[in-house]
């Protein structure tokens, strides 16, 4: 059985992230930013930036649980999901969101689809379409097919890959600790030869 390939756009509405230029106000209220830089792994993390804005107007902006956020500038493409902890917070114009509106889709999955060799594959042709910085817009992003698997076998592609970046995670963390530990021998043999 061949797995249906389904339009973007009729899975998740898509906005662009907030212009920041245009709501910037010294009175108006602090509010967290994410950056291409938070989309490094599959879950939305690392510092945020902040910015004074007007926030009167950037309701459908903020973040959802679940929304999933991609970098629509530069390659490779980044897509990382929004957990409870940065629900509120507001992507930059260099992001859009993809806000799940069909019980069908895993959101961890179209964060892993996303950032996926295969899509990178996929879109080549429009990024070379532009020049300069590549930019995806958005009306491309609506126009792409995507394939998309029973929910079931979306949770198991999701969980698979949630398993080898925790295994990744690990294994940088032990060769960060190897690393230190290398360099303190060495700090201690240079400072016991004086």
């Amino acid at each position: 059985m061949s797995t249906p390939i389904v339009r973007l756009e009729d899975l998740v509405h898509i906005y662009q992230g907030v212009t920041l230029k245009r709501y910037e106000n010294e009175l108006g209220s602090q509010e967290q930013i994410i950056n291409s830089r938070n989309l490094e792994q599959i879950y939305i993390s690392g510092e945020l930036s902040s910015s004074q804005l007007d926030s009167f107007n950037l309701f459908k902006y903020r973040l959802q649980t679940d929304d999933v956020v991609i970098t629509i500038r530069g390659t490779p493409l980044k897509a990382s999901v929004v957990k409870d902890e940065v629900k509120g917070c507001l992507p930059n114009q260099n992001l859009a969101i993809l806000r799940v509106k069909e019980k069908n889709l895993n959101s961890v999955y179209l964060a892993v689809l996303m950032r996926s060799k295969w899509l990178e594959k996929e879109l080549s042709t429009l990024y070379s379409q532009s020049i300069g910085t590549q930019l995806l817009k958005i009306s491309q992003l609506r126009e792409l097919e995507i394939p998309l698997p029973s929910l079931d076998r979306q949770n198991q592609l999701a969980q698979l890959f949630l398993a080898a970046e925790q295994y990744t995670q690990i294994t940088l963390d032990a060769l960060e600790a190897r690393n230190n530990l290398t360099q303190l021998i060495f700090s201690q043999i240079l400072e016991g030869e004086q």
